[in-house]
């Protein structure tokens, strides 16, 4: 009798026989195509979009609050105070001249408190932009005083120029709020005289426009809270 083998021999697994190479992937599914003509309508409605919106007007600002504008105003009507504030001390240290000084063709500050605290915005831009109008000829003409005040000559060009600023931007406020600018003439100065007649003058008008630019600041201020 035959004895059993007892290692029987494993089930071996066949290799599997190599087949031809790698042919072509396959081609596109019907999900690409689809994708594909989804973008292709994006971009045409894209395009045609940008087209319409070339024949559309440019849309309008929003006008700024006039608010702001005033409150531009009174920060350069308090600048110019101290600019004047300080002139008007170098001044005095280096022109002294005992007494007080006037000039007949100055502005002038005759306001009690009622009528400050009534002031009316028409009436009230109207009035600072002539008044300092008024006050930017006088230090024109200050300047033009020769060798007088040529040891200022830098500080009254630089005074002068913020007057003129502050001037410029009253009359733009003026413009936006449909107000009538002031006709008021103008001062017809007298000639400039001797060195001590400058001295009195240039006293007379610092001191004069200091006051003024005081009052002005407060009265802006009031004007403003009425808009």
């Amino acid at each position: 009798m035959e004895s059993e083998d007892k290692n029987p021999a494993k089930p071996t697994t066949p290799f599997p026989r190599k087949g031809p190479g790698p042919g072509p992937g396959p081609g596109p599914g019907p999900g690409s195509v689809e994708t594909e003509g989804i973008v292709c309508r994006l971009l045409v409605a894209l395009l045609s979009l940008c087209e319409g919106l070339r024949g559309l007007p440019a849309p309008r600002l929003k006008p700024s609050d006039p608010r702001a504008d005033f409150d531009s105003i009174i920060s350069l009507a308090k600048n110019l105070l101290s600019d004047t504030k300080h002139l008007f001390h170098h001044f005095k240290s280096r022109y002294p001249a005992e007494g007080e000084h006037k000039m007949d063709t100055l502005p002038v500050l005759s306001m009690s408190a009622v009528e400050l605290a009534n002031i009316q915005v028409p009436g009230g831009l109207a009035r600072l932009s002539a008044d300092l109008l008024n006050y930017q000829k006088h230090l024109e003409w200050l300047r033009r005083a020769g060798p007088v005040l040529r040891p200022l000559e830098q500080d009254l060009g630089a005074l002068h120029a913020r007057l003129e600023r502050l001037v410029k931007r009253l009359e733009h406020l003026m413009s936006r709020l449909n107000l009538p600018r002031p006709s008021d003439p103008l001062p017809v100065l007298p000639s400039h005289g001797t060195h001590w007649a400058v001295v009195q003058a240039g006293h007379a008008l610092f001191h004069s426009l200091h006051l003024y630019l005081d009052w002005a600041a407060r009265a802006l201020v009031l004007i403003r809270n009425k808009l």
